[in-house]
């Protein structure tokens, strides 16, 4: 598995986790009478999940770039097919608009 889907996967257990963790703890305060306001436990629930949405965000931009015509993956793959088939990637090119 590649970093970058490494690190999205432990970011998102890391996300659940914390926001587990302080809504467990505002069980707690209210269990214990603790009536004042949390406000602070929605912001260390809310700040996470929006640096996670746009994390995401510019990992699905890196991905899309690396999948299209010119970027690494799709080049690389292409290059691979190349080899197996012994032919140009034009042909490889006509070959998959024939299939798909």
């Amino acid at each position: 598995m590649e970093f970058s889907k490494k690190l999205l996967v432990q970011v998102s257990a890391l996300i659940w986790l914390i926001t587990i963790a302080f809504i467990i703890l505002a069980f707690v305060c209210i269990a214990n009478q603790y009536f004042g306001e949390l406000p602070w436990i929605t912001a260390m629930c809310a700040l996470p999940w929006t640096a996670y949405g746009v994390s995401q965000a510019f990992y699905y931009k890196k991905a899309e770039k690396e999948n299209i015509q010119g970027g690494i993956k799709y080049d690389t793959t292409m290059e691979e097919l190349k080899n197996r088939l012994n032919c140009t990637p034009c042909d490889v090119g006509e070959e998959e608009e024939s299939v798909g």
